[in-house]
C-alpha cells in the first residue's frame, strides 16, 4: 500500500508566534508546521545534515502552501546543510529552498493548491509551468519554455541551448519550435543566448562550438591570436580587429564554457565557419598531448607483479596508496622521476599481466616515455650467484668392556646349599646360563663345571668363572656437497632427504570397540630426515656477497632398543661476507665425550692386579667434527654459467666412473645456437631500443596529424 505524507501548514494567533521566526531552527513540537502570514525577513539556523522532512517544514514556515512527499523520496536519507550569514526576503529564501533540493536531485512540482516534491530526473514527465514570451522566475524551479525562432532554424537553436542544459534539463524540436525544459535559471541563460542567435542573416549571431580533443580555454587565446580578435598571446604587434576593418569573416568575440568544453562565438556565419575550420584542423587526437592511452611492455628480466607495485608508488606519491584491483587509479599530482626527464602530469595506472609477464600503462604518451626510462632501469638483467657448499661430518667412537661372571656352590647341612659369586657385564654373559655363550661376542674365556645344581627349579652348573672382554670401534666419514644457483635478493631453497619408518607403539584390541579382542596394532610413524638449505645472496658492486643462511639437518642416530631409533638435529642461521670466489667456513662443531663406568665387589674389587677378577669396566668415547664451508661464484655473463656447467658435469662423469656399467654413460645437452644471442645480436637489439626511443621522441616534436594548406 503506497502512502503519501501531506504537510499542512498551520496558521498561529501572533501571542504563538512571538518565540521565533519562520526560519527558526525545526524542532519537534507543536509549531513543527506552522507559518506566519505578516511578510517578514527569514532566519535560518539549522543544525548540519537537515533532513528533507525538516528542510520542508522550515518552507512551509514563510510560504503558508501544502508539501506533499512521496515515502521513497524521505526513504533515501539525503541531508542537506544550510548556512547563511544574515535574514533574507521570503523570494529569496524560497529559491534558497528550491537550490537545496536541487543539491540533492529533488524539485517541486505544482499539484492543485499545494506542492509535491518529486525526483528531478523524472520531473520533466509532470505537468510543469508553460512560458511563452514571458521569463520564468530566476531560480531552481523546473518550467517549461516555448521558442519559435523569427531567422534561424530551430536544430540550431536546439544544438545552443543542448551545451547549456543542466542534468535534469530538456530540449526538444516541435515542427518550428523549440521546447525547453530546464530550471529557471538555466532557461534565463538560454533565452539570452537566443536572442543573441535569432538574428537576421548578416548580422552577427551566437554559435557554438564542442570541442572533443583539445582544451577550449587553451585554444581561445591561439584562436584570437590569429584572427585579430583581441591581443592574446599568439597576436602580432599591429594586427588588424574585426571591428576596425570591418570584415565579416573574423568573429566579433570568442567566449568559452570549460564545463562542457564548448567555443561560444559571436559573429557571422562567415566567421563561424572560418572558426570552425581552424578548429576541425587543430581539435584532433593526440596521444602526447593527454588522454588515458594502452600501452604495452614486454619484461625482459623483470616479474611484472613486482614492478607493477614498484611503479603505482613512484607515480602516486609518497603517503599514497594503491588503488584496488580493477579501479583506476584517481589523478595524482606530479611527481620529478629525474631533473633532466618530463614528469608524469596526467593519470597514469599500471596493470601487471603475469600470463606474458608484461606491465600495461594507461596514460598518454608523453607520460609513458617517462615511465618507460623507469622501467629499463628496473628491467635489468637480475645478477646471480653459484653456491657451492660442503657439509663435513665425523664421528668416532671407541667402546671398551671387560669384566668376570664366576660362582660357586658347597654342600650344606640337610639339602641346603651355600652359593656365591659375581654376575655384571652390559654383555649378556652369565655363568650362571650356559646359553648366554651363544650371544656372547668379544673375548669369552673361563671354565664351567659339567655337573649341574637344581636351585628353584632352575639347572644351574655347579661352578663357573668366565672372563669377557670387547673392544667396539665405529668411524663414520658423512660428506654433503650441495649446491644451488641464486638470483641477487631472491631467496632460495633447497632440500634433500628421505624419511624413515619407527614403530611409535602397539594398540591393543578390544578398548575401543573398532577392533576384535585380543588383536594387536602396531603403529608405525615416519619421520623425515632432511637436508634444508635457504640462502639469500646479496652481490655487492666491489665483488662480495653479503650470503644471509639458514642451514638444517636431521639424520639417522643409534637404532634399536626399546624406544626405537634416534636422529640428531642441527641448525644454523646467520649472514656472512664472502668475496667472489672465497671459501668461508661458516659453521664448525668439534665435540669429545668420555665415559666410564665400574662395578665391583666391595673391598676385593679395589685390590690391585688381582681386583680385576672381581670388577666390571665399561670405558666409551665419542668424537665427532662438524664443518660447514661455502663458495659463492659470482656469475657475470654466459661464459660463467658454462664453466659451472663444465665443472659439475666433470664432477658427474668421475662420479659415474667409478661403477664399471656407467662409464659409457656421457651427458651432452643439445644447445639450439639458432635461439642464443651473441655479441653482434646484442648490439643490434641495443641500436633497435634506441633508434625506437628516438622515433618515439620525434613525434612528440612534430604533430604530423595536423594538415597543411589554406582554410
Amino acid at each position: 500500500m503506497r502512502r503519501l505524507a501531506l504537510l499542512v501548514p498551520m496558521v498561529l494567533v501572533p501571542s504563538i508566534a512571538r518565540a521565533e521566526t519562520a526560519g527558526a531552527q525545526v524542532e519537534e513540537s507543536a509549531e513543527l508546521y506552522s507559518c506566519k502570514t505578516n511578510p517578514s525577513d527569514v532566519v535560518m539556523s539549522f543544525k548540519p545534515d537537515m533532513e528533507i522532512k525538516d528542510l520542508v517544514a522550515w518552507a512551509i514556515g514563510f510560504t503558508c502552501k501544502p508539501f506533499m512527499l512521496a515515502p521513497n523520496v524521505v526513504a533515501t536519507g539525503r541531508k542537506v546543510t544550510l548556512i547563511a550569514p544574515q535574514k533574507m526576503t521570503r523570494t529569496e529564501a524560497y529559491s534558497m529552498f528550491l537550490a537545496a533540493l536541487s543539491t540533492v536531485g529533488l524539485t517541486v512540482v505544482p499539484k492543485g493548491k499545494g506542492y509535491r516534491i518529486v525526483e528531478s530526473a523524472t520531473a520533466k514527465t509532470q505537468p510543469l509551468p508553460l512560458y511563452n514570451k514571458t521569463a520564468p522566475a530566476d531560480n531552481d524551479q523546473l518550467v517549461r519554455y516555448v521558442v519559435r525562432p523569427s531567422f534561424t532554424r530551430a536544430e540550431t537553436l536546439q544544438k545552443a541551448f543542448m551545451t547549456m542544459r543542466s542534468d535534469a534539463g530538456d530540449v526538444q524540436i516541435l515542427g518550428s519550435i523549440v521546447l525547453v525544459t530546464d530550471y529557471g535559471s538555466s532557461v534565463r541563460a538560454m533565452m539570452q543566448l537566443g536572442k543573441l542567435i535569432d538574428v537576421p542573416e548578416g548580422t552577427d549571431a551566437i554559435y557554438t562550438l564542442q570541442l572533443k580533443h583539445a582544451e577550449a580555454s587553451k585554444l581561445m587565446p591561439k584562436l584570437e591570436g590569429m584572427l585579430g580578435i583581441a591581443a592574446g598571446p599568439g597576436a602580432k604587434p599591429g594586427a588588424e580587429t574585426a571591428q576596425s576593418t570591418g570584415s565579416l569573416a573574423v568573429p566579433s568575440k570568442l567566449m568559452v564554457d570549460e564545463r562542457t568544453n564548448t567555443l561560444i562565438i559571436a559573429g557571422t556565419e562567415a566567421a563561424f565557419q572560418r572558426v570552425q575550420a581552424l578548429v576541425d584542423r587543430l581539435d584532433i587526437a593526440l596521444d602526447i598531448e593527454g588522454g588515458a592511452s594502452i600501452h604495452v611492455y614486454k619484461l625482459s628480466h623483470g616479474i611484472a607483479p613486482d614492478l607493477a607495485a614498484v611503479l603505482t608508488a613512484v607515480v602516486q606519491g609518497p603517503g599514497k596508496t594503491a588503488p584496488a584491483s580493477g579501479q583506476a587509479a584517481g589523478p595524482q599530482p606530479s611527481v620529478p622521476l629525474d631533473t633532466k626527464e618530463p614528469r608524469v602530469s596526467g593519470e597514469v595506472r599500471v596493470i601487471a599481466e603475469a600470463a606474458s609477464n608484461s606491465l600495461i600503462v594507461l596514460s598518454s604518451g608523453r607520460d609513458f616515455l617517462a615511465i618507460k626510462e623507469i622501467i629499463k632501469q628496473l628491467d635489468e638483467p637480475r645478477r646471480q650467484v653459484y653456491i657451492e657448499g660442503m657439509i663435513v661430518e665425523v664421528q668416532l667412537s671407541n667402546d671398551q668392556e671387560t669384566g668376570v661372571s664366576a660362582h660357586g656352590f658347597l654342600p650344606g647341612s640337610g639339602s641346603s646349599v651355600l652359593l656365591g659369586g659375581l654376575q655384571q657385564g652390559n654383555n649378556g654373559t652369565s655363568s650362571l646360563d650356559v646359553k648366554s655363550l651363544a650371544n656372547s661376542t668379544g673375548l669369552v674365556t673361563g671354565v664351567l663345571s659339567s655337573a649341574t645344581t637344581t636351585i628353584m627349579g632352575t639347572t644351574i652348573p655347579s661352578y663357573g668363572a668366565l672372563l669377557t672382554a670387547i673392544a667396539t670401534k665405529t668411524n663414520s666419514n658423512v660428506m654433503s656437497l650441495p649446491s644451488i644457483i641464486a638470483v641477487d635478493n631472491q631467496l632460495t631453497h633447497l632440500t634433500i632427504g628421505t624419511n624413515i619408518p619407527y614403530k611409535r607403539g602397539v594398540s591393543y584390541g578390544g578398548l575401543n570397540g573398532t577392533t576384535p579382542t585380543g588383536s594387536t596394532t602396531v603403529n608405525i610413524e615416519r619421520e623425515p630426515l632432511e637436508l634444508k638449505l635457504d640462502i639469500k645472496p646479496h652481490i655487492s658492486p666491489d665483488g662480495s656477497v653479503l650470503l644471509e643462511i639458514d642451514h638444517a639437518a636431521k639424520e639417522l642416530g643409534e637404532t634399536g632398543g626399546e624406544l626405537g631409533p634416534t636422529w640428531t638435529t642441527r641448525e644454523l642461521k646467520g649472514q656472512v661476507v664472502v668475496p667472489d670466489q672465497q671459501t668461508v667456513v661458516i659453521g664448525g662443531l668439534i665435540s669429545t665425550k668420555e665415559y666410564v663406568s665400574k662395578s665391583q665387589i666391595p673391598i676385593l674389587g679395589d685390590i690391585p692386579v688381582l681386583g680385576g677378577l672381581f670388577r666390571h669396566t665399561y670405558k666409551q668415547k665419542r668424537k665427532s667434527n662438524m664443518v660447514i664451508l661455502l663458495t659463492p661464484y659470482i656469475v657475470r655473463d654466459q661464459l660463467d654459467i658454462e664453466a659451472i656447467r663444465a665443472k659439475r658435469m666433470a664432477q658427474t662423469q668421475e662420479f659415474m666412473r667409478s661403477f664399471s656399467t656407467l662409464e659409457s654413460m656421457k651427458y651432452q645437452p643439445k644447445i639450439d645456437y639458432a635461439r642464443k644471442r651473441g655479441l653482434i645480436e646484442e648490439i643490434n637489439r641495443s641500436v633497435q631500443s634506441v633508434e625506437e626511443d628516438r622515433a618515439a621522441l620525434e613525434e612528440l616534436r612534430k604533430p604530423r596529424a595536423i594538415k597543411e594548406g589554406a582554410i
